[in-house]
């Protein structure tokens, strides 16, 4: 049979255009910034964070994501609204054109047989291939790097390579390694550097606070970095779309004072099987860097399969 490539894209659409943010009208969106952040270019797969209340109303902001997208020239997508443990608020998204995907299953988390680990499981096909693949849509804690260790532990199963699979979305995370250092840990507001460094902070002879990232969740499934070797040890079965690409691009816009980074917070993660699938990892610069459509940017991977 022969090859077809498949594009999956990742995109952080702040509290999914939602007029106002999140306290702002639960009916009211703008998808002008995700019809901007596409710049033309339409994906088989989409995953969009920060769905914000695009399931209420019979999933109506999640159709109408979709048609906004159609009416752009983008594709005729099929939205898969998901869902996340405690607080649907910002669930993920993910869009699948059914032209070029066929999806065979899609665990919302809303199912009676629902399990945590099967959380926003899409398990499809490319059009005209019977080979069956998983994709995970996800967004780790915001807050907790226990609670982020604890949804990568969930998803160490996927890493099994008698079955292809990705993990897409915002891991809130680094791994460990000299590529992802964190920058101005020090310097940031206290109620946001909690969020992303490790605890308690390294406290030298003097006394002084010297914070880095939480990477546990990340080196859970990838392995940590060890240094002597330049490489990953361990692990859970899964590789780093950017680091194959050595490409280590922020995915963060840094827009707002006291804020720490840059931050590659937006991955794709593949098993075994897509390692070397892989055909191009692409982290896409907003057109206008001083007004960008979203605090995230897009990442895009294409994939032989």
């Amino acid at each position: 049979m022969a090859v077809v490539t498949l594009e999956l894209a990742v995109f952080n659409f702040a509290q999914g255009g939602l007029v106002g943010g999140i306290n702002g009208s639960r009916r009211d969106h703008d998808f002008s910034g995700l019809v901007e952040a596409m710049q033309g270019d339409w994906p088989d797969l989409l995953v969009l964070c920060e769905g914000a209340f695009y399931t209420d109303r019979g999933n109506a902001g999640a159709f109408a994501a979709a048609t906004a997208m159609r009416e752009a020239g983008g594709r005729a997508y099929m939205p898969l609204p998901g869902s996340l443990p405690g607080n649907d608020t910002l669930a993920p998204v993910l869009f699948a054109d059914p032209q070029t995907v066929v999806v065979h299953r899609f665990h919302s988390g809303r199912e009676p047989d629902h399990r945590d680990v099967q959380r926003n499981l899409c398990v499809a096909s490319r059009a005209g291939s019977t080979e069956r693949f998983g994709l995970l849509a996800r967004h780790f804690d915001v807050d907790s790097g226990e609670h982020r260790l604890q949804e990568a532990q969930q998803l160490r199963r996927y890493g099994n390579p008698d079955f292809p699979c990705a993990i897409a979305g915002d891991f809130n995370s680094h791994p460990s390694g000299p590529h992802w250092t964190v920058g101005n840990f020090d310097q940031a507001q206290p109620h946001r550097r909690v969020t992303k460094s490790a605890f308690p902070p390294h406290v030298d002879a003097d006394g002084n606070e010297h914070h880095t990232c939480d990477t546990r969740a990340l080196d859970f499934l990838l392995g940590p970095w060890h240094e002597p070797t330049g490489t990953r040890l361990g692990g859970a079965g899964f590789w780093d779309a950017a680091e194959l690409f050595k490409d280590y691009t922020p995915t963060v816009n840094n827009l707002e004072p006291g804020t720490f980074g840059p931050m590659t917070l937006d991955r794709v993660l593949v098993n075994e099987p897509w390692k070397d699938a892989l055909t191009s990892y692409r982290v896409h610069a907003p057109d206008d860097p001083e007004a960008p459509p979203s605090d995230h940017r897009r990442i895009t991977v294409e994939i032989d399969v």
